[in-house]
């Protein structure tokens, strides 16, 4: 790392050449950076990064797994959580793997608190579904996947309102009697059944209920992205992209 005043005047000096902004913004960006995880290297403000609310709910995130570097992401999921939990309707996930964003947002926003809500994480617990994934997909995701149904059910069996439901999507949505939702996860690392949750869910998702799409810009993910913009524009609407791989859909 550079000695701060030797680097001012470095940037001093770069100030006075051609294309001045874009060589302060690549030497800021390389020595200076404020993030550096999840590949993002960036140099904004990160005040949540301090925030002890979000630290105590990322805890709960490593907890579930540990050396997850995902702060970013985690945050936006917790703005998320808490957003929705000033609207009425339950919390979905589809696609929970060990729940760590989940059980970050159950920790942000103290979910067990919510006595009318319920949070149903959906997945099969035990990877990917042969039938449902394309080759371009099985090849962007080559996980051997653990079985992770005892481990999430231990991880909540002191929480009433977190409701696990084991089955392949979208087979499994119709299993539960869910009338509104206020939070949607979606992040199946396939497009098919994510397709099939956007569809099942988006007429219960209350007015200005939030979507989350883990994987939406991530490389190799395209057919997810391409399926996500297609459904988006059949209901009127456009999924806002973010840094961190992310997309925001919001119900209006």
């Amino acid at each position: 790392m550079l000695n701060f005043s030797y680097a001012q005047r470095i940037r001093h000096l770069i100030k006075r050449l051609p294309y001045a902004e874009d060589f302060y913004n690549f030497l800021n960006t390389v020595f200076s950076p404020t993030y550096t995880e999840d590949g993002m290297r960036v140099t904004k403000n990160c005040a949540f990064l301090h925030d002890p609310s979000f630290n105590q709910a990322y805890d709960a995130l490593l907890k579930q797994a540990p050396g997850t570097k995902t702060r970013w992401r985690a945050h936006i999921t917790q703005w998320a959580g808490f957003y929705a939990s000033k609207l009425r309707g339950d919390f979905v996930e589809t696609g929970v793997y060990k729940a760590a964003f989940s059980s970050s947002i159950i920790s942000y926003i103290n979910f067990q608190t919510l006595t009318d809500r319920k949070f149903y994480l959906f997945d099969t617990y035990s990877g990917l579904v042969e039938d449902l994934i394309s080759p371009n997909e099985g090849a962007a995701y080559k996980h051997d996947y653990e079985d992770t149904y005892q481990f999430v059910i231990d991880s909540f069996k002191a929480y009433p309102n977190v409701i696990i439901v084991r089955g392949i999507v979208p087979d499994s949505l119709a299993t539960v009697d869910i009338r509104q939702v206020a939070y949607l996860s979606v992040d199946m690392n396939s497009a098919k059944p994510e397709r099939a949750a956007l569809e099942h869910f988006w007429p219960k998702l209350v007015d200005g209920g939030i979507v989350v799409l883990d994987d939406y810009l991530f490389p190799g993910r395209e057919l997810q992205q391409e399926s996500a913009d297609e459904f988006a524009e059949s209901v009127g609407t456009k999924i806002l992209s973010v840094p961190t791989g992310q997309g925001i859909l919001i119900k209006i």
